[in-house]
């Protein structure tokens, strides 16, 4: 029934329905359509484009939404898979060893054998010598880079550590693991970064010294010809970070030479274990054997000392110190491993303190916390 729609449509004039397989005349073409499009009509036209455009703003907002999920989501699992938050930042600061108790000075340090120590002092000495010194010397040229090559756990790093306090420099640590990154050209992105920061840092305070230790340099450094005998990508991208890494290390002696570089590796230089271009720019290198009985024996005292009676003990126990110190020696004992000794002592000790306070140390503790490093003779210096 049509009744309902008729009224509203009263008022157009010339009005004429007809239905299909009507009886009635058509009506003339002229009274079909008025000239002049009704309100209706273009109230129902208006309705269509509204609509359209409706469509089509809907259909831009769902695919900006579904931009927007798919960014957020490749930010934040970029952001999940990186290095954790913290490891970049902490390449940007240096910090003073000068209150660090645990590192002594190159004048006091007695567990480091004569060699090593007159090639650090040689070199705090060169890096403390003033411009008018230097020039009246005939300008020696030391390009401020040391390379310490030994075997694990031979104290590289600390030492690198006491050259530093020595020089009265801010020291900064840097691991290969540290710049690594799963995106492909963020890592060269940071080996960029790091060395940027340490030029502008350096150049903020001319007078001052600074120290950057690169750990593990021979990640960044494995001569050309081994590189090339890998996969050709990773060959590739093994040529770019080398030749990232030179260029720094050369912009880094033009642009701050208030900057000492020290690399650290456990690969030998000899027979080309190292790449021959960066060698060339790491003119001082040194190697850094296990420890002898004398070195052994003074880094115990060290760790004895912090003990409540260390010094009593140390003073009653001279040459059982000594002997115990010899036979580390013959085992290939490590300042890593003395370190681990030492640690397992007093643990030792503190299980009988903490029952009787009346318990002394002795040197069963160090016999005993020895024996618990199960390699024979010899082994030691690789059970690291």
């Amino acid at each position: 029934m049509i009744q309902p729609i008729m009224p509203t449509m009263h008022r157009y004039k010339n009005y004429n329905m007809t239905f299909k397989n009507s009886t009635a005349s058509a009506p003339a073409a002229p009274n079909v359509l008025p000239a002049e499009k009704s309100d209706l009509m273009l109230y129902l036209e208006s309705k269509e484009k509204n609509e359209k455009q409706n469509q089509i703003l809907l259909s831009g907002l769902s695919l900006l939404l579904t931009a927007g999920t798919l960014a957020f989501l490749y930010t934040h699992n970029k952001k999940s898979a990186k290095v954790p938050k913290g490891k970049i930042e902490e390449l940007n600061g240096f910090k003073s060893l000068k209150n660090d108790v645990e590192i002594p000075t190159l004048e006091i340090c007695n567990s480091i054998n004569s060699k090593l120590k007159e090639f650090l002092q040689n070199q705090v000495d060169f890096a403390k010598a003033k411009p008018e010194d230097i020039a009246y010397a005939g300008n020696p040229n030391d390009a401020k880079r040391l390379l310490l090559y030994g075997a694990p756990g031979s104290g590289k790093s600390f030492f690198a550590k006491v050259y530093a306090k020595t020089l009265d420099a801010e020291y900064k640590e840097v691991k290969y693991s540290d710049l690594n990154s799963v995106w492909s050209g963020e890592h060269l992105d940071n080996i960029k970064k790091c060395f940027e920061d340490v030029i502008t840092t350096a150049q903020k305070d001319k007078d001052k010294k600074y120290v950057v230790v690169l750990n593990e340099i021979d990640s960044m450094v494995l001569p050309v010809e081994r590189v090339a005998r890998g996969d050709g990508g990773h060959s590739a991208f093994k040529v770019e970070e080398r030749s990232v890494f030179l260029n720094y290390l050369d912009e880094v002696a033009h642009e701050a030479p208030n900057v000492t570089i020290i690399g650290t590796t456990n690969v030998s230089p000899k027979n080309r274990g190292l790449d021959g271009a960066a060698m060339s720019r790491f003119k001082n290198i040194m190697e850094v054997s296990y420890p002898d009985k004398k070195c052994l024996n003074e880094a115990l005292k060290e760790h004895l000392l912090a003990m409540g009676e260390g010094k009593e003990f140390i003073e009653a126990n001279k040459d059982k110190l000594e002997d115990f110190a010899a036979r580390m020696e013959k085992r290939g004992c490590s300042y890593r491993d003395l370190n681990n000794i030492a640690n397992t002592s007093k643990s030792y000790y503190l299980k009988d303190y903490v029952n009787d306070k009346n318990t002394k140390f002795t040197i069963d503790y160090l016999e005993k916390a020895q024996k618990a490093i199960d390699v024979t003779d010899g082994e030691m210096a690789g059970a690291v």
